[in-house]
C-alpha cells in the first residue's frame, strides 16, 4: 500500500494539458484537446446498438436506422420501399421517405425533416418518431446523448455478473490490502463493461469515457456524477498498478469530466520503469474503483 500510496502522489505531479491530479477547474481555463464523445441514444437509461449503422445529426436533429429504434421502443415495425409505419400503445405513425408530411394518428403533420435512405439504410428522426410514439425525449449536450424515457440509471448488480475474484488475483500482487477494505476479505468480483454504462458504482455514477488529446498528450475523459473527485487504478497484471487522480472540470449540469493522464514521469521514480514514456492504454487490463463493497469493482478497458 506504501507503493500506491507513493506512486499516486507522483501520478499527482503530472502537469500540462492534462492537468494536476485532483484539481478542480472551470471548463473555460483548459486548451482544447482533440477528441469527442461518441453520439449516443438511450431508452430507459440504456444505450441503443443500432446495427450496421448508427445514429447521426443532420440540420441539428439526429437520425437513425428506422428498426433499431422501433424496437428499442417496443413498437410494432412495418416498412416497404417508401414507407416507414409504427405502432404502438394505441399510437401510429406513416413516414414516407423524403417527405415532410407524416401520418400521426390519422392525421397529416407538417414535419421540419425527413427520413431518408443512406447507403442502403433508412433512416427517421428520432425525437419526431419518440415523442409521437408518447415517450419524453431530452438531448443531453454535455454527453452528447438523447435520453428517451426513463432517466434512472442502474446500478451495478443489475448489469453485471458476480465474478470469483481468483481470475483477478494476479493484478494485486504486492497490494493485496486493496482487496481487504476494513481488513475484511473479499471473494468477488464485478466487471463493468463499456457497453454497461451509465452505470452507479457505489457512491458515484460513471456516465461515459473516452480518449483525447492535445498532439503531444493522450489522456482519458471519465464522465462522471456523486463526486467532486475521482481516483482509479490502472491494472496491468502481475502487481502492476498505477494510480491516477483526475483532474475534475465541472460541468454545467452537475455533472464532472475526469481528465486522466496515461503516463507521467512518476512512475519511473516509483515503479523504476525507465520506458515510462512507452506505457499506453494497451498496457491497461482494467481500471480498478476502490471502495467498501463486498467486491472488487472493476472497468474492463475499451481503449485497448
Amino acid at each position: 500500500m506504501k507503493k500506491l500510496m507513493t506512486a499516486f502522489l507522483a501520478g499527482a505531479l503530472g502537469l500540462g494539458v492534462f492537468g494536476v491530479g485532483g484539481s478542480s477547474i472551470n471548463a473555460a481555463e483548459i486548451k482544447p484537446v482533440a477528441g469527442s464523445k461518441k453520439l449516443a441514444v438511450l431508452v430507459d437509461a440504456r444505450k441503443v446498438k443500432f446495427d450496421g449503422g448508427g445514429p447521426f445529426v443532420e440540420d441539428k436533429r439526429v437520425q437513425v436506422p428506422l428498426r433499431g429504434i422501433g424496437e428499442a421502443l417496443g413498437a410494432k415495425i412495418g416498412f416497404d420501399a417508401q414507407t416507414v409505419t409504427y405502432k404502438k400503445n394505441g399510437k401510429s405513425i406513416k413516414l414516407t421517405l423524403g417527405s415532410k408530411v407524416a401520418i400521426v394518428d390519422g392525421k397529416s403533420v407538417t414535419m421540419d425533416t425527413v427520413a431518408k435512405a443512406i447507403n442502403g439504410r433508412t433512416y427517421v428522426p428520432l425525437r419526431f418518431v419518440s415523442e409521437n410514439l408518447g415517450e419524453k425525449v431530452t438531448w443531453d449536450q454535455v454527453g452528447n446523448w438523447v435520453w428517451i424515457g426513463s432517466q434512472e440509471v442502474p446500478d451495478i448488480e443489475e448489469v453485471t455478473e458476480l465474478q470469483d475474484i481468483a481470475s483477478f488475483i494476479n493484478y494485486f500482487q504486492g497490494n493485496e490490502s486493496l482487496m481487504e477494505p476494513y481488513g475484511e476479505k473479499i471473494s468477488n468480483a464485478r466487471v463493468v463493461s463499456f457497453e454497461n454504462m451509465p452505470v452507479t458504482i457505489g457512491k458515484i455514477t460513471i456516465m461515459d469515457m473516452w480518449m483525447v488529446t492535445d498532439g503531444d498528450n493522450y489522456g482519458i475523459h471519465v464522465r462522471f456524477k456523486g463526486k467532486k473527485k475521482l481516483v482509479m487504478y490502472y491494472l496491468s497484471g502481475m502487481g502492476d498498478i498505477r494510480s491516477r487522480t483526475g483532474y475534475v472540470i465541472e460541468q454545467p449540469d452537475g455533472s464532472n469530466i475526469a481528465q486522466f493522464i496515461i503516463n507521467t514521469a512518476g512512475d519511473k521514480a516509483i515503479y523504476n520503469d525507465k520506458k515510462w514514456k512507452e506505457y499506453t492504454m494497451k498496457n491497461v487490463d482494467y481500471f480498478f474503483l476502490t471502495g467498501d463493497e463486498e467486491y472488487i469493482k472493476l472497468i474492463s478497458n475499451p481503449f485497448q
